[in-house]
């Protein structure tokens, strides 16, 4: 028997009811819905059974559920067996677990599992029978609920496995439970490398936590005090991030007053797709999404991180080299996703230094920022066109973007000035006690005097030498 198809107004309500939900209207789309619904869509009475889940309203849930299962949809028969669950009918949830299952849903193979298993009381095989199969098709879940399920047979091999494999699917409690594994096994810097991992893919406290108690036992105070900070909020960046930034600080300083002066503050529109950014009547290719600041919660995300962003589009591309670098080197900043800096001074400044600094990675011309969301966070770009100015070594501006470096590094003025002339490819370098002085490819020399503190006292910056008369 051939179903006949659905009349057109039906279509057309149920694509209503998705355009009313996505503008958050839900009593229009439960109204467009249920035009739909009742002139036969399958899919309207789903969504109808999910609407009423989210109100716990179960009887109606299970109602609309059901007839969207009657109409074949697959949805319908998972949501029907979990209305049915809600009601105390567990037999009942079950044959249509198995159901949902013979049609494709490994959730129901999931739900299946969890029954049998009932909190480690059920039936232990069936179970992971159930577990095992909802996981082979992909659901985290299920094979993090196995890891425990082994546990509770006595198979610790198995439960490894089983959360090994929970971890390679993206379950956000599998690399922090595995980290304890290792723990008892006395493997603490795997353990501390998998805790990393929790904190870096799914921000888990508890995990920064114990990082920041290994780097504490150790006698590393500045590591111990950013993972100790990370989820309550940083008042200061990473070790590793400042050494990191400070290396290329007075020449990303440069390259961002060049930009800026060439780009203007024009109004900024950014195409995603295209990878460009239009302001002040041109267009800049090469464009790159870094991330964006809310200045409400005080927080960085990266745009990798942002589950709004697909990571396929092409302003994304280039942001691996970001988080590769940072996992090569070691510098957390460039790793973790989502970045408390509640705790700086100036926030929102803290999260343009960083921005600023990681930008040097990409080569190209500099980062620039908007505000977004009505003034209520800061979205940052990174600019790589040819046909923007380059910030070329200038011996007369070099003792002030020096000087304005070391302002935002103070730590070590040493590596500031070091990492300004190896970025422009100074030919002779020396150091000692109280001067480091070099010498550009152009002649030019730059030497940099010392307090025995370490606090630059003189900068002499001089233009190349003329050639000896004949």
């Amino acid at each position: 028997m051939v179903d006949a198809p659905l009349p057109p107004e039906a279509a057309e309500a149920y694509e209503r009811g998705l355009a009313a939900a996505e503008r958050r209207d839900v009593a229009e789309a439960e109204r467009q819905w249920r035009i739909a619904a009742e002139a036969g869509h399958p899919r309207a009475a789903f969504e109808l059974g999910y609407l009423f889940e989210t109100r716990e309203d179960w009887p109606e849930a299970e109602r609309w559920h059901r007839l969207a299962d009657e109409r074949g949809d697959e949805g319908g028969t998972l949501g029907a067996g979990v209305a049915v669950e809600k009601q105390g009918r567990v037999q009942e949830a079950m044959e249509l677990f198995r159901r949902a299952w013979e049609r494709g849903e490994d959730k129901a193979a999931f739900n299946l599992g969890r029954l049998y298993d009932d909190d480690g009381k059920g039936d232990l095989a069936a179970a992971a029978e159930w577990y095992g199969r909802a996981a082979d098709k992909g659901n985290a879940g299920a094979a993090y609920n196995l890891g425990h399920v082994r546990s509770d047979q006595g198979d610790e091999a198995g439960k490894v496995a089983a959360w090994e494999r929970a971890r390679e699917l993206k379950h956000p409690k599998a690399a922090f439970s595995l980290a304890f594994v290792h723990v008892k096994s006395g493997d603490e810097d795997k353990a501390v490398a998998l805790w990393r991992e929790a904190v870096e893919e799914f921000g888990d406290a508890k995990a920064a936590e114990n990082v920041g108690t290994y780097y504490l036992r150790r006698g590393d105070q500045a590591r111990a005090r950013f993972w100790n900070e990370l989820p309550g909020g940083l008042s200061a960046y990473s070790p590793q991030f400042e050494s990191f930034a400070a290396w290329s600080s007075a020449a990303a300083i440069h390259r961002q007053d060049v930009l800026n002066e060439a780009v203007g503050e024009d109004h900024i529109q950014f195409d995603m797709d295209e990878g460009t950014l239009t302001t002040g009547g041109r267009t800049y290719a090469g464009t790159t999404s870094l991330g964006s600041y809310s200045h409400l919660s005080k927080t960085w995300l990266w745009s990798w991180a942002n589950p709004a962003l697909s990571p396929d589009v092409p302003a994304l591309a280039r942001l691996s080299v970001l988080r590769e670098y940072g996992r090569q080197h070691d510098i957390p900043e460039l790793v973790i996703g989502h970045i408390d800096l509640s705790g700086f001074p100036q926030p929102h400044q803290a999260a343009t230094t960083m921005t600023i600094a990681a930008a040097m990675l990409l080569g190209g011309n500099g980062m620039t920022s908007v505000r977004i969301n009505d003034g209520k966070g800061s979205a940052y770009f990174h600019l790589d066109d040819e046909r923007l100015p380059a910030a070329e070594y200038n011996h007369v501006g070099a003792p002030g973007l020096l000087m304005r470096a070391v302002e935002v590094f103070p730590s070590d003025a040493r590596h500031v000035v070091r990492g300004f002339m190896r970025h422009h490819g100074f030919v002779r370098i020396r150091e000692s006690a109280d001067v480091v002085d070099g010498t550009a490819t152009g002649g030019q020399r730059l030497t940099v005097g010392f307090t025995d503190r370490g606090l630059i006292k003189s900068i002499s910056s001089g233009n190349a030498e003329p050639p000896p008369s004949s």
